[in-house]
């Protein structure tokens, strides 16, 4: 076989391995919109759980915490999506989320390492899409959360906790709340200052203390309106903050490293501001309006 016809052979075969690669191997798509539409109804989450777990140690300041995702819906949705968020110390230091197609169950899980002394909440939104005839389409969701302290003291082994129940977890837990809340507080105020709003006429709610409003309204809504409030933010958060943040020079950062999104509500319950910070400490502002 001549030099030139060997060559064109080995081409021609990698190309077809190459192809048969491209086709075969096919990566979960990252879905890039949750949206919401009028909630069902008749679609409840029988399920709907967060949990954080102190797993293993590696050495005498690593560790490693178990985080779960479980949700069942009551029935078929034509779209399942689950997003979940992990704070550490008022930082986010991960992501997990993944969506699925006809089905009533999502369960995720993942390893992650840490150290040192911390305070941990995981806040998750799960959701579900669902299809009826002449095009009308509904939602279900829920939110799930979940907090564990781990304490890294010389006075005793590394060990983690959600509720203290010792006078040395007590105080523990009092000093990681009292540094976190003084952290928050000033950042907010400085937040509000940049962007020139009137710190008495909003109402702030963490993002990690959203949980505390799923089954009472937030102040000046209906219950409908409330569960449209929550599917807005989730959506605006999810393209907005999980997938990435778009900086003031039109760059896009990870939210690794961001500050805990905090919710403003105003007297009039018309909008909603949702500000935090980037890891670079630049200030990023989203407004949600209420139809």
């Amino acid at each position: 076989m001549s030099k030139w016809k060997f060559a064109l052979t080995l081409l021609i075969t990698s190309f077809c391995v190459g192809l048969f690669l491209v086709i075969t191997i096919k990566p979960e798509p990252l879905r890039d919109a949750l949206i919401f539409f009028p909630i069902d109804p008749n679609a409840t989450f029988e399920e709907a759980s967060s949990r954080i777990d102190f797993q293993t140690m590696e050495d005498e300041d690593e560790y490693t915490l178990d985080w779960t995702v479980s949700s069942v819906l009551n029935q078929k949705a034509y779209l399942r999506q689950d997003v979940s968020l992990l704070f550490e110390d008022g930082y986010l230091k991960d992501t997990l989320s993944t969506w699925k197609e006809n089905t009533t169950t999502i369960e995720m899980e993942k390893d992650v390492k840490s150290d040192d002394s911390g305070h941990y909440r995981v806040v998750t939104f799960h959701h579900a899409e669902l299809h009826y005839p002449n095009d009308e389409i509904k939602s279900a969701q829920k939110i799930s959360f979940d907090q564990l302290y781990v304490i890294d003291s010389p006075l005793s082994p590394l060990h983690a906790f959600r509720t203290p129940e010792t006078e040395e977890e007590k105080e523990s837990k009092r000093i990681l709340d009292y540094i976190l809340t003084q952290q928050q507080n000033y950042d907010w105020d400085a937040l509000f200052t940049y962007y020139n709003l009137p710190k008495e006429e909003y109402l702030r709610v963490p993002l990690t203390d959203l949980v505390l409003y799923e089954e009472t309204p937030l102040p000046g809504l209906t219950p409908e309106k409330h569960a449209q409030f929550l599917g807005g933010l989730w959506e605006g958060l999810y393209k907005n903050y999980v997938l990435g943040i778009t900086k003031q020079d039109g760059t896009t950062v990870s939210p690794i490293g961001s500050t805990v999104p905090v919710i403003l509500v105003p007297n009039s319950a018309d909008h909603f501001f949702v500000l935090f910070r980037t890891e670079d400490g630049e200030p990023v502002q989203l407004l949600q309006t209420i139809q």
